[in-house]
């Protein structure tokens, strides 16, 4: 009786509440809004963007009254840089969009071989558990 309690407390602590089936999450950036403020919090109305990307200039505006100026990226931008220029003042901001492929990313072969693994690992916890039940 105790070694059959003992299996299925092994067997409740082995399996996590989230581990039945995996999910992922993705993003994609439609626009990018940025601020320009100078030291003292007031807006930057009027000062000029510029956006590059892999070291090009890819766009130039200018900021709105509250300071602010939204750029929608194209397709295939891993990393943008905007430039902010105003009357002797400049500020440099810059964003990797690609990171999210930097997080944890495992092929889908992998994770199949990796739950194989788990399940294996618990029917031969299992098999021992009966084995030794049977001497």
């Amino acid at each position: 009786m105790k070694a059959r309690l003992a299996l299925v407390l092994l067997l409740l602590l082995a399996v996590h509440p989230c581990s039945g089936h995996r999910m992922m999450m993705g993003y994609q950036v439609n626009e990018v809004q940025v601020t320009a403020l100078y030291d003292d919090g007031t807006p930057a109305q009027g000062a000029e963007i510029e956006v590059k990307s892999g070291g090009e200039t890819i766009e130039k505006g200018i900021t709105n009254d509250r300071g602010a100026y939204v750029f929608r990226p194209g397709r295939r931008m891993e990393d943008l840089t905007f430039v902010s220029y105003s009357t002797g003042h400049r500020a440099e901001l810059s964003l990797d969009l690609e990171q999210k492929e930097a997080q944890e990313h495992i092929s889908r072969p992998l994770r199949a071989a990796s739950g194989l693994g788990y399940l294996l690992g618990v029917a031969g916890l299992a098999m021992i558990f009966i084995s030794r039940k049977k001497k």
